[in-house]
């Protein structure tokens, strides 16, 4: 696997989009500036649409995202325009890619695994696609594309979304330079 810089995150027409429509979407007073608190909102979002999922579970997952998001170096309590925003990304995803190949861990599937994690309310393993709606909807997706993106990211179309398919599709998504599989994943809302 060849070196990627923040820089080829951001020369990527593609990547800029997709991470611009998630800042505009964190943006939920549009100010034009999100902050860490904008990530955690969600969490709240989520949680009061799915209260049956534990207290442990919604403290890992929010461990996960300021660990997440201090990689991309978000600071609570600081607000970052779109241009900011999309160069902390780009080099926290470019970091991302050193992990992977050093054979650790990347922060986007520790995020990801505890966002799997609140998701499958009715605990049993697999996220269905009423599961999955509760947490678009909670990240102010329109409603009309839950249905779409699940059947994207279910790629085995088993009617159920493996652990392994959303941190799949999740890497390849935010962390993956010109990956066509990508494209559409999230419908109109990240394209």
């Amino acid at each position: 696997m060849a070196t990627v810089t923040a820089q080829d995150y951001l020369n990527n027409a593609d990547w800029v989009k997709r991470s611009s429509a998630v800042f505009h979407l964190l943006d939920i007073n549009k100010n034009g500036y999100v902050s860490v608190d904008d990530w955690l909102l969600w969490i709240e979002n989520f949680k009061k649409a799915a209260p049956t999922v534990s207290g442990s579970k919604l403290e890992k997952l929010h461990l996960a995202t300021l660990k997440y998001t201090a990689a991309a170096g978000l600071t609570v309590g600081v607000e970052f325009n779109l241009e900011q925003y999309l160069h902390g990304m780009a080099v926290m995803c470019a970091a991302e890619n050193e992990k992977v190949k050093r054979g650790e861990v990347p922060e986007i599937n520790q995020y990801t695994s505890a966002w799997y994690d609140c998701i499958d309310t009715d605990g049993d393993g697999l996220v269905s696609e009423e599961e999955f709606a509760v947490v678009l909807k909670s990240a102010n997706f329109p409603e009309s594309t839950a249905k779409a993106v699940f059947a994207k990211l279910d790629t085995n179309k088993n009617g159920k979304l493996e652990r392994s398919e959303l941190m799949e599709n999740e890497f390849k998504f935010w962390i993956s330079l010109n990956d066509a599989s990508v494209k559409g994943m999230y419908g109109a809302a990240i394209e």
